[in-house]
């Protein structure tokens, strides 16, 4: 396998000790999945049944929980039909499972036995635990204050946690300077953690009768839902088993949209502000404008939304029966605009992914309350 910078045009050959370009941009797997419905493996009830999509032949995953074919419910939103995808039903209760499960393999089956991950809580909660299936040692760095959901979590699963103060790219900074002998595994930095998360638009596909939304709606930090969502579809879309690509639309907290304002055209240059969606509380994303040009390509946008929004939008989800964390709220309120301002249409298919479980965040959402 091979990685590919798309800022500079560098090449590596795939090795557990290359994460990002020397030029500091990030590296892109050289790898395109096809995948007809033919390929699903009928009798394979996790996201592995699209195998023949991925970098990794299913006979070499060794270590998984069975992850993947989360439920899609179909509700009435504000006399929408929208399609939740319940990604915080995963094993260890967000979507980052999808990645982590393809990159944990992978570096497992190249004897890599120990990872050290930078994370704002939940992918750090993803590779403890699956360190932990795997006999893997882990060494977690997170930004003080972090839910202590996901502290719990992290802790039980066995991991070595530091908590490091300052922003998410200090957090990041520290991982990359202190892993000792370990090998640093960042989920924003690793090529193939979107040819996991990707498996959550083919489960899309398959579960909406083998049909690709007209919209998907997910939230955005570092980009990897948008860019897992765009890849998935875009090789659906090669495969010839889809006509046309959903739009995609990304949203964000205005306290840290760098995502968005690169959409806009504005500065990228801004003091980030604390934010209750925690989960994308990243001022530097490793790919932005190769995430930006993706949601471009499909005729989407990236949406900020306030906090006041988001948490209005937390509440009124949980009063439909979904239990989620802010991070995911935040979907919801970008949902919200895209209904205010007739920018989806009712006739239209709607799907939104929620990212991660409200049982991570109860310390941040009972002082919402």
């Amino acid at each position: 396998m091979k990685y590919v910078c798309k800022k500079c045009g560098n090449v590596y050959i795939a090795n557990p000790e290359v994460i990002k370009c020397e030029c500091g941009g990030g590296l892109w797997l050289d790898f395109e999945g096809k995948l007809k419905k033919s390929d699903i493996q009928q009798n394979d009830f996790t996201m592995w049944r699209y195998a023949t999509a991925y970098p990794i032949k299913r006979e070499n995953i060794k270590i998984s929980f069975g992850e993947g074919l989360t439920p899609m419910a179909t509700i009435n939103y504000k006399n929408y039909k929208i399609m939740v995808k319940q990604d915080n039903l995963m094993p260890t209760g967000s979507f980052k499972d999808r990645g982590v499960a393809m990159v944990t393999n992978y570096l497992n089956n190249l004897g890599v036995t120990k990872f050290a991950e930078d994370s704002s809580g939940n992918g750090g909660s993803s590779f403890a635990g699956y360190c932990a299936l795997g006999g893997i040692d882990c060494k977690i760095f997170v930004p003080a204050g972090t839910s202590q959901g996901k502290i719990a979590q992290m802790k039980v699963y066995g991991a070595n946690l530091i908590e490091v103060e300052g922003t998410r790219a200090d957090v990041a900074n520290e991982a990359m300077k202190s892993i000792g002998g370990s090998i640093y595994v960042g989920h924003n930095w690793h090529p193939l953690f979107v040819h996991g998360v990707k498996s959550v638009a083919y489960e899309m596909w398959e579960q909406n009768g083998f049909k690709a939304p007209n919209n998907v709606v997910c939230v955005a930090g570092n980009g990897s839902i948008v860019t897992g969502v765009y890849l998935g579809f875009k090789e659906l879309l090669n495969s010839g088993e889809i006509d046309k690509m959903p739009k995609i639309y990304g949203i964000q907290a205005d306290n840290c949209n760098t995502l968005y304002r690169e959409f806009i055209g504005d500065t990228i240059d801004f003091e980030p502000a604390p934010t209750i969606a925690e989960g994308i509380s990243i001022s530097r994303p490793t790919k932005l404008k190769e995430v930006v040009d993706l949601v471009k390509e499909t005729n989407g946008k990236f949406i900020s939304v306030t906090e006041t929004e988001i948490k209005n939008a937390l509440l009124e989800i949980g009063k439909l029966g979904f239990y989620i964390e802010p991070t995911s709220a935040t979907g919801f309120a970008g949902l919200n605009k895209l209904i205010d301002e007739n920018t989806i249409n009712q006739n239209e298919e709607t799907a939104i992914i929620i990212s991660g479980n409200g049982l991570k965040a109860t310390d941040k959402i009972m002082k919402l309350l």
